[in-house]
């Protein structure tokens, strides 16, 4: 199958091939020890210091290569994220950020992995990461898609999405942008990005989907299959913005605070 058939397949069915994922004996035996001890945390010494439970958790926040960066890890869990100049707060890849403020070590000692709903938001994402990883296996691209779908609500400028491989993996080759653009300049290259696409249209299920069709389809015709081999995709057309369209307001990530609660779906 395409791309597009192979990533709209699971995306319809996604509760049923979430069901799948978490019905495998690893991913089973994973989430019942972490439900099991995860409340046990109560410094980043302990976090550490428990295997399984630390890859867990660099899992569940799409941090699985830097499972071995232990060091770098253990800084930005003990920083925190209050000061301005933690690491955590000067790293280009949010996602090092959000670790930290939802674990808030620091802030709160672990208080927050004694939470319900922040421990089953936290295997939630982590199922949600391994069925993109088993889909990987079949096609790299409907990853990417399917990472890319999560993502979209809370991307807010295009920095975010040139400093996640990824999302630009994707951006790139929906847009038809060479990789080595990312190698000039990147202010002017953003000022590109703005008018070939308004990023608030992410926020937009509908748009995204229409955005990831066409990645669908762009990638199967740079790599060797056009248009699915006769799947009757075809690429969807994006429409530039517009001059005098009110561009989105590009916004740094939101001030930390600790209430957690928030973070159920993040």
């Amino acid at each position: 199958m395409s791309t597009l058939q192979d990533y709209r397949q699971i995306s319809r069915n996604q509760d049923r091939f979430d069901g799948m994922i978490r019905a495998r004996p690893d991913v089973k035996r994973n989430i019942e020890y972490f439900q099991a001890n995860i409340g046990k945390v109560t410094s980043v010494d302990d976090l550490m210091k428990d295997d399984k439970l630390y890859r867990f958790v660099m899992e569940a926040f799409d941090l699985g290569s830097q499972i071995f960066a232990r060091g770098l890890i253990r800084k930005v869990l003990e920083q925190g994220v209050t000061d301005d100049t933690a690491l955590a707060n000067r790293m280009s890849d949010t996602k090092f950020k959000e670790m930290a403020t939802v674990l808030s070590l620091n802030e709160t000692g672990g208080a927050t992995l004694r939470e319900p709903k922040i421990v089953q938001a936290i295997v939630d994402r982590y199922a949600e990461v391994k069925l993109e990883v088993s889909a990987e296996d079949q096609n790299p691209a409907v990853r990417l898609a399917l990472y890319f779908q999560r993502k979209a609500p809370t991307i807010n400028n295009w920095y975010q999405v040139l400093a996640d491989r990824a999302l630009q993996k994707v951006v790139f080759t929906a847009l038809d942008i060479p990789d080595q653009a990312a190698l000039g300049d990147l202010d002017r290259l953003v000022d590109k990005l703005k008018k070939r696409f308004d990023i608030a249209d992410f926020k937009d299920p509908a748009k995204t989907q229409k955005f990831l069709d066409r990645f669908s389809a762009m990638y199967d015709m740079l790599n060797g299959d056009p248009l699915g081999a006769g799947s009757g995709a075809s690429i969807p057309y994006m429409e530039p913005v517009r001059a005098g369209r009110r561009p989105s307001v590009i916004s740094i990530d939101p001030s930390v605070t600790l209430s957690l609660l928030r973070f159920p779906k993040f």
